[in-house]
């Protein structure tokens, strides 16, 4: 039963106390604790990282003026490190968690499925954008239209992934795939073996 039918079939001391108990227990969505908002949060946040240097790329590729070599290369560095850390924790770590915790539904395999599929495609598209931005005159006409396709591109396969993302792993269904306890284990097994996957 959806928490919607369940609080609409029930009484209101019902869900009253129901509700006080969960936050007693530091749960906020039906039984998400404060990690899964967290990773959320994050989730959105890195997205939205991940977004705007898209954008800050394709407007340094677009200007005529002041193109900087320099400034380019940082900024595609800085991009693509980020995007490629976000992916290897999602692609080492999160998502092996949250399929050996054994809760997923079929639905959710599937979309664990076509996120690691999509991750290939993301991956080749930002190693293709580091490549053009970090060797050679980024700065150049040739290398500004280079970085700019590839940007879009970029932007056109990772717009639907993040936004599914984003919708799909809310606190609440998260809480369903992985408990807090083990969220918290998979964040001390990234600080702890980072380097070692």
């Amino acid at each position: 039963m959806r928490r919607r039918d369940f609080l609409s079939t029930t009484g209101g001391a019902i869900v009253a106390s129901a509700a006080a108990a969960r936050r007693a227990r530091g749960d906020r969505h039906g039984g998400a604790a404060a990690i899964h908002e967290q990773f959320h949060r994050g989730l959105v946040q890195i997205h939205d990282e991940l977004r705007g240097g898209a954008r800050a790329i394709a407007d340094a590729a677009g200007n005529d003026r002041d193109t900087n070599a320099a400034a380019i290369k940082r900024l595609v560095s800085g991009f693509c490190q980020r995007l490629l850390d976000h992916h290897r924790s999602e692609d080492a770590f999160l998502f092996p968690a949250f399929r050996k915790a054994g809760r997923l539904r079929s639905s959710d395999v599937a979309f664990l499925d076509a996120r690691d599929r999509e991750h290939v495609t993301i991956h080749r598209l930002c190693l293709a954008i580091r490549d053009a931005g970090t060797r050679g005159d980024p700065a150049s006409k040739p290398g500004r239209g280079t970085l700019a396709s590839l940007v879009a591109e970029l932007s056109t396969v990772s717009a639907p992934h993040f936004a599914t993302e984003e919708h799909t792993l809310v606190p609440a269904h998260l809480a369903e795939i992985i408990t807090s306890q083990e969220l918290g284990r998979v964040y001390r097994d990234m600080g702890e073996n980072w380097n070692r996957r």
